[in-house]
């Protein structure tokens, strides 16, 4: 198999490494527009660590040191079985690489966007023989994420999207596919569990540092403020359009406006900056977040039932990868017997009477414990 990653950044490098990683008898193509003689050099002083460390036998050390390039040409990605983007989040600039990349590769050639906010319609738009188009989206960091998300347009066939999956498999990971409104779910629900933190946080009048202490039962590697520092309030306070599930956008527009809001405060764009200003400029207010985890607990266990609810495919999977994506302390079924239901929904009531957010409406009992169960 040959594989092309258009894009070098902390994504792109994540992504080559995990598969490069993983398939001892796979080609690979990098397609960036600088950096070629570095990135070689850095990947070969890897190898030849890992070759001492007999992590790679000398057969593989042999094959593996051939068996890439990184170059500037796109049309250098001819011959590839699959070709990853990876670059900044910009449609115009994904655009103009995949009618590149398509010029380059054959017509069966499987053509994945890791984008996590663009449309991805629109970004094949113009691309034919659609059928071998779609996203593969990636959580950061690569190697720590147990799933891959698939999110395929009408005209994606189901080969391709099995060649995918496969290709998934193959780097240790697990796919789930997501249509229409729903692409790039995970990072949806994502997007919710750090608007409800940020609106949290003002409900209990309290600061980042006491919320995210209130919800480390919920999460005990990263919360919600964690997620929101590594990825930067840059990426994360985009429109809420880029999100399509009508019932989370009055929450998520109002995480992102708070979020707006910082930045216009001076916290930085990038990442790892917003936690150490709002260390600067959150003082503790001594507040009571004694039920914080119940609330997020409702948020996130309502979202992910209202989601299977419609989900056409293997709902057990669905629910495990919202537990691997949040990085949850244990299953939703545990969660939801933690708090019971009825504290659960009264939790919910409360909430959308507060704000009239379309998160906030729950479902019957019946149906909860039909999926929760």
């Amino acid at each position: 198999m040959k594989i092309g990653i258009v894009g070098y950044g902390k994504m792109g490098k994540d992504i080559f490494s995990l598969f490069f990683d993983k398939l001892h008898d796979a080609e690979f193509v990098v397609a960036d527009l600088s950096g070629a003689e570095e990135n070689t050099a850095a990947v070969m002083k890897s190898l030849g660590k890992s070759l001492k460390r007999k992590k790679i036998t000398e057969e593989q050390y042999e094959f593996k040191k051939d068996s890439f390039l990184f170059t500037d040409d796109i049309s250098a990605l001819s011959g590839c079985d699959a070709v990853i983007e990876a670059v900044f989040e910009d449609m115009a600039a994904k655009k103009e690489l995949f009618a590149k990349a398509a010029a380059a590769v054959s017509e069966d050639c499987l053509l994945l966007t890791n984008t996590s906010s663009l449309d991805i319609a629109s970004v094949f738009a113009d691309i034919p023989h659609r059928e071998r188009c779609f996203g593969m989206h990636f959580f950061y960091p690569v190697k720590l994420t147990g799933f891959v998300e698939l999110n395929v347009l009408s005209e994606t066939s189901q080969s391709n999207t099995g060649k995918a999956a496969k290709l998934a498999e193959a780097a240790g990971k697990k796919s789930i596919v997501f249509s229409g409104e729903y692409h790039i779910y995970l990072n949806q629900i994502l997007a919710c569990t750090v608007s409800h933190a940020i609106y949290l946080r003002d409900r209990f009048g309290a600061s980042v540092t006491e919320l995210g202490e209130a919800l480390e039962e919920l999460f005990p590697v990263a919360g919600p403020f964690e997620v929101l520092d590594s990825v930067g309030l840059g990426l994360m306070a985009g429109s809420p359009d880029s999100f399509r599930i009508e019932r989370n956008k009055g929450l998520l527009g109002y995480g992102f406006e708070k979020m707006k809001g910082w930045l216009s405060e001076g916290c930085p764009r990038e990442t790892m900056n917003f936690l150490d200003f709002m260390a600067e400029h959150d003082n503790k207010a001594g507040a009571d977040c004694g039920e914080a985890a119940l609330y997020m607990a409702a948020l996130i266990l309502n979202e992910t039932v209202n989601a299977a609810s419609g989900y056409s495919g293997d709902k057990a999977v669905l629910k495990e990868a919202v537990q691997d994506t949040l990085g949850l302390a244990g299953t939703l079924s545990d969660c939801c017997e933690k708090y019971g239901i009825e504290a659960l929904f009264a939790a919910l009531d409360e909430l959308y009477a507060d704000t009239g957010f379309g998160s906030y409406v729950h479902q019957d009992k019946s149906i909860w414990e039909m999926l929760l169960g």
